[in-house]
């Protein structure tokens, strides 16, 4: 991220403060900012975390990715774990068995803290530069709460808004506040309100990373998220026709380039990466060799798209090892397949094939458009039974799922998928004993410190083993 004349203050304290008291912020004892160039300390800290590879859960980094795709998803072959790769979690029980998910909570409430900070005491206002903390604190806030909603409530019901939990929502610059869960039509609601006030500011520095484009992003998967499919639909169309989609050797230039925002990215972490952050992600690349790719993943691709489609060569080797450099941001790739579901949930059919045939033929050399008699039979193998509605995966359905799960391998997707798709449940084995992911455990805990904190703070489904404890 381009430096910037950031005043030292003594609020940036707060950003040490323990994990017990990672949502007080208010700063007893602190000198409180004053000028937007002040409070700008809070959220370029946080930008900056996100250039570095440093951030593991608002953008994500390779750790937490290979954390994802790995560990919690289906796309590796745990059972041929290698000595190398001793470092690597089993399966998404491990993360919640060894206490993990403490982690992700804390840290997506700290960034909300900090921007609560900047919202409720920045007084600054009418400057550009007012104008781009203020907006940018906004989108941060929202996708915050839009990452806490995918890790820790069950997948939106829709008709059920109303009476799923949501999470605990803190707005406001008061220490003493410790909110009960709201519902998930009031956490909506949030993250929506936050994206519309950040895309009001109309921000196109990029030095701010979250530019208007970037937040209409957000505001695509928080509606696919939530199953809004017609409130989806226009903005991935929009950013589409803004960002039309790459193929041949301007496709493999973008994917194989880790450090720079290239192509059709809109947001990317490690643009100004350190020497750690460099290690990190190749030696994150380095473990994953131990652990291979599993069939189910590779059977997405056909035998003869094993040497036409670009992503095979790209993503894997004759060895089953992983090549494919992780990404970990936002691109147009996703908004075609996004527009291509919405179009299937809204009973459009052959507009959804039509999307998926022009993905696959910016990725297949010599494609001849595949018509709805000549789909690819569902593979036994894949652990995703049904769609996100509940209903039996359709051929098309099928394979919209499928297109996806190869597009987006290695970028945090595929444990996501799972979730929203039935959460299957489904075994790995390692070392001769078999691990199953439940369909609790797609929905981590709320961490046992905020249940004992908060008198009447609700547990998610399938925790009351370890809430006893």
């Amino acid at each position: 991220m381009k430096k910037k004349n950031i005043i030292s203050i003594g609020l940036i304290a707060l950003l040490c403060i323990s994990c017990n008291n990672y949502l007080d912020i208010k700063p007893y004892g602190r000198t409180i900012p004053k000028t937007a160039e002040e409070f700008s300390a809070l959220i370029h800290t946080r930008l900056n975390s996100i250039d570095a590879g440093s951030d593991s859960y608002l953008v994500g980094n390779a750790n937490q990715w290979m954390t994802w795709d790995a560990v919690c998803g289906d796309d590796f072959e745990t059972c041929l774990t290698s000595s190398g790769a001793r470092s690597l979690a089993t399966y998404v029980g491990d993360i919640i068995r060894q206490n993990q998910y403490p982690n992700y909570y804390q840290s997506l409430y700290e960034f909300i803290r900090d921007c609560n900070i900047v919202l409720n005491e920045m007084e600054e206002s009418d400057t550009e530069e007012a104008n781009n903390i203020r907006g940018t604190a906004y989108a941060i806030r929202g996708v915050a709460y839009y990452q806490l909603l995918r890790i820790f409530c069950e997948v939106p019901r829709t008709g059920e808004f109303d009476t799923q939990l949501g999470l605990p929502l803190v707005t406001t610059f008061d220490m003493e506040e410790k909110p009960l869960r709201s519902t998930m039509q009031a956490t909506i609601n949030q993250i929506e309100s936050d994206l519309q006030k950040a895309a009001s500011y109309h921000i196109n520095d990029n030095i701010y990373r979250f530019t208007e484009d970037v937040i209409k992003g957000y505001q695509a998967r928080m509606y696919f998220w939530t199953r809004q499919w017609s409130k989806a639909l226009p903005i991935a169309q929009d950013l589409l026709n803004k960002y039309p989609l790459l193929e041949g050797e301007a496709y493999k230039a973008m994917m194989t380039n880790a450090y720079e925002l290239t192509g059709n990215q809109l947001l990317k972490s490690y643009l100004a990466v350190t020497a750690t952050g460099s290690d990190d992600l190749s030696g994150v690349n380095t473990t994953l060799q131990y652990r291979p790719v599993s069939l189910r993943f590779l059977s997405t691709f056909s035998e003869e798209e094993k040497t036409s489609d670009i992503r095979y060569a790209l993503w894997v080797n004759t060895q089953r090892q992983a090549k494919k450099i992780f990404f970990c941001g936002m691109r147009a790739a996703e908004f075609k397949l996004i527009e291509a579901e919405c179009y299937y949930h809204m009973k459009q059919e052959d507009k959804a094939l039509k999307s998926i045939n022009e993905l696959r033929a910016h990725r297949i050399s010599n494609y001849t458009d595949l018509t709805v008699d000549k789909l690819p039979t569902l593979s036994d193998k894949e652990v995703i039974k049904t769609d996100v509605e509940g209903n039996a995966l359709t051929p098309l359905m099928g394979f919209i799922l499928q297109e996806r799960r190869k597009e987006l391998f290695l970028e945090g997707d595929r444990f996501f998928e799972q979730k929203r798709n039935g959460s299957p449940e489904y075994w790995t084995a390692l070392n001769g004993l078999k691990y199953v992911t439940e369909k609790y455990m797609y929905t981590f805990p709320i961490p046992l410190h905020d249940l004992d904190l908060e008198n009447g703070l609700i547990q998610n489904p399938g925790y009351k083993e370890i809430q006893n404890k």
